[in-house]
């Protein structure tokens, strides 16, 4: 089970399947790992830029292709000056790279590359997928939506990325058919054992037991039935021509999905609230398409560590029910998505000019405060203080709206 010296593994999620803790992990431990060997390189946990530039030939709004380029293969390059025992490079975009960008992961990487796949059943990905992508762009009802994805597991009819990520089956075999099977794990994990995941990297990487540990995130937890359908009405409000200007990708993604959703997730759970029930028939539906996907795993060649019989097996199928119509706002809860929002406006003010990144809506704002702080630093003294003092309150006004403290 562990692997050669000399290896570099490359874990390319896909999504949901512990990733991000894996990743927190491997970057709390960094200096621990070195000492035996083990080289996670970067400047963060997660090189999610410079991933996407080779493996998607796109980057993040605002972001240099060429530069986020250049960054990963410093990174390739590091691993290959440095040597280390084992190499690590971590990202669940790896599992949506084009041919010709998995290709220039692997040629960067060299031939002593260790594919590591982890999976989840798809049964418990429905929900906090459905979440997600509430939080970004308008989708249909819950129910509707696991229709939409669950008839048709060919997948470009609704969120197309799903299946995208999650036909586990195909990205196995398609892994398989650029390195051979001999260079490809899979890991099951089962959810029941919060330290499974982590003793398995400990092992293929042959470092002692208890060194990773995954980092407590109780920012991110799921949120509840009626606070999802709080963020989809913001994003469908923000979508609507009565808002005003719309948001586009970036302002959603700074306002809603790392603001006001964040916001949510920040706060304690109301322990009455309802969470994301997921109707019987899709539960059905997807413990079969599991039990699919579990045989071609299988048949693929690849080596597979844990059971696969866990990707369609009943007891780990999420809370079955149809959810409640939400009646009412909890103003608890709309509180924290507004402090989320705002705790995302408090980073628009700051720079002499607007983040080449952010959305249209957020340069308005960024135009708007400047302009009146210009507008009242440029005030003559002759201008009488009865109308400085105005400027000044307006001023103060829009810095303490975007979360200002002066």
């Amino acid at each position: 089970m562990r692997l050669a010296d000399g290896t570099t593994l490359l874990h390319i999620g896909p999504y949901k399947t512990g990733t991000t803790a894996m990743q927190g992990a491997l970057w709390e431990a960094r200096d621990a790992l070195a000492e035996h060997g083990v080289r996670y390189p970067g400047e963060r946990a997660h090189e999610m830029g410079a991933a996407m530039a080779v493996a998607l030939g796109r980057v993040e709004p605002g972001q240099d292709l060429a530069e986020q380029r250049e960054r990963w293969h410093a990174l390739a390059a590091e691993l290959r000056d440095e040597r280390p025992r084992i190499g690590i490079v971590s990202s669940e975009v790896y599992c949506e790279a084009s041919d010709e960008g998995a290709r220039a992961v692997l040629d960067g990487l060299g031939p002593a590359t260790q594919v590591l796949i982890t999976l989840r059943p798809v049964v418990r990905l429905l929900g906090s997928q459905w979440q997600q992508y509430t939080q970004n762009i308008a989708v249909p009802s819950y129910p509707d939506w696991l229709r939409e994805i669950l008839d048709h597991p060919e997948g470009e009819r609704v969120t197309p990325s799903f299946w995208r990520r999650h036909r586990h089956d195909r990205l196995v075999e398609r892994w398989v058919g650029l390195v051979g099977p001999e260079r490809v794990t899979v890991v099951v994990v089962d959810d029941r054992d919060h330290d499974g995941l982590p003793r398995v990297f400990e092992k293929l990487l042959g470092v002692p037991a208890g060194l990773l540990q995954t980092p407590a995130d109780r920012s991110n937890r799921s949120l509840t039935f009626p606070e999802t359908q709080l963020v989809q009405a913001l994003v469908r409000r923000t979508n609507g021509p009565a808002f005003g200007p719309a948001f586009d990708s970036a302002d959603h993604s700074r306002f809603v999905r790392f603001g006001a959703a964040r916001g949510l997730q920040a706060a304690p759970a109301d322990r009455a609230a309802e969470r994301v029930l997921t109707p019987a028939w899709a539960v059905d539906q997807a413990l079969a398409i599991g039990a699919s996907m579990a045989a071609r795993v299988a048949a693929s060649g690849a080596t597979v560590i844990g059971d696969l019989g866990l990707l369609s097996d009943p007891a780990l199928a999420p809370a079955t029910g149809d959810n409640a119509p939400v009646t009412a706002v909890d103003p608890v809860a709309a509180a924290a998505l507004v402090a989320g929002v705002i705790s995302k406006l408090s980073g628009v003010r700051g720079g002499p000019e607007p983040r080449v990144d952010g959305g249209p809506v957020e340069k308005a704002v960024w135009s708007r405060h400047h302009a009146v702080v210009a507008q009242w630093e440029s005030a003559p003294p002759s201008v009488a203080p009865a109308e400085r003092s105005s400027l000044r309150a307006l001023a103060g006004r829009v810095r303490r709206r975007l979360g200002g403290s002066r």
